[in-house]
């Protein structure tokens, strides 16, 4: 009797293994996971990886087994791999990873028939005690409930418990709660942060924005009244310029005289013009912010309703610009 049960043990043991090897020479030929995108080094790893969860797996280690075979399905994705992580997860206990990875099985290998029917008989078996999520995202997200990070966006979670279900986007991340009764489907639509708004602008920003006015408005006032002021002179040496005179060549003459302060007043003038451009940009600015600044602290929700001016300068020039919300 001992020894005809030792036997069936060894054959039972034996049929698994060929098992397994008949299913993974099945998964080379079905899932076809484009083996081309895959370099020898991870196809070495991912068959040595697949090796040691089937050893864990007869040896009745179904955690380590399951790692083995996950890891397997990272290096190169195939429906075998995913197969046995469900059934070592199952064999382990672990009845939501082993549905929450039939869950993938199913979707990702929709042609695999054998293993599209393992992973319904456990979904069905999980269903009922807990609370199936399906969490869409509006673009390209990546998931976590509870702190864990979550491989495929349908998923069962405990029942009748709040969970944190957090995304991250390329722009920012954001969080839910989420809770459910045991045999519910819960859809969550998630959507990717708003861009943050722009600080308000500080009242001292108003004050510089005066002060400088003012300085700006004091200069160009000076330089007007210099650029008048040599406008006397050079009418005198134009007088001087064409009337005869004595020069003895180490002076010059009424007509340089008359040049040389004709491009001094040319160049006041460009001076002043250009300070005048410079205080009526910075006048207008400063009236901008004195109507728009936040002067009496508003809510600043995102849903108020507000006007801010924005300020932008670059090596090219600066820009004004008024953004609002109505």
């Amino acid at each position: 009797m001992g020894t005809t049960a030792k036997s069936q043990r060894w054959a039972g043991a034996l049929a698994f293994a060929l098992c397994l090897l008949f299913s993974a020479a099945a998964a080379a030929q079905d899932s076809k996971p484009a083996g081309s995108s895959f370099s020898v080094e991870d196809r070495a790893e991912a068959a040595e990886a697949y090796d040691r969860g089937t050893s864990a797996y007869l040896s009745e280690s179904y955690e380590l087994a399951a790692h083995w075979f996950e890891r397997a399905h990272r290096l190169v994705p195939t429906s075998t791999a995913l197969l046995q992580a469900v059934r070592a997860h199952h064999k382990a206990g672990n009845s939501i990873q082993a549905a929450n990875l039939a869950l993938r099985l199913r979707d990702e290998y929709p042609s695999d028939v054998r293993s599209k029917q393992i992973a319904d008989a456990v979904i069905e078996a999980v269903q009922p005690a807990n609370v199936l999520i399906e969490a869409r995202c509006e673009k390209a997200c990546t998931l976590e409930l509870d702190g864990a990070l979550i491989e495929h966006p349908t998923f069962f979670a405990t029942p009748d418990v709040e969970h944190s279900l957090k995304v991250a986007f390329d722009n920012g991340e954001t969080s839910t709660p989420v809770q459910g009764a045991a045999g519910t489907v819960k859809t969550v639509t998630l959507a990717a942060p708003a861009a943050p708004s722009a600080p308000p602008v500080p009242r001292w920003a108003f004050f510089s924005s005066l002060g400088a006015t003012v300085a700006l408005g004091a200069v160009a006032t000076w330089s007007g009244i210099d650029a008048n002021k040599g406008v006397s002179a050079y009418e005198s040496a134009a007088r001087s310029a064409s009337s005869p005179g004595i020069n003895n060549g180490t002076s010059p003459t009424p007509q340089q005289q008359a040049q040389a302060l004709l491009e001094e007043g040319r160049q006041k003038e460009r001076r002043t013009n250009i300070l005048i451009g410079v205080t009526a940009a910075m006048a207008a600015t400063t009236a901008v912010l004195g109507v728009f600044t936040n002067w009496k602290g508003e809510s600043r929700d995102a849903a108020s309703k507000r006007v801010e001016p924005a300020i932008g300068v670059s090596t090219k020039g600066g820009t004004l610009m008024l953004k609002g919300r109505f």
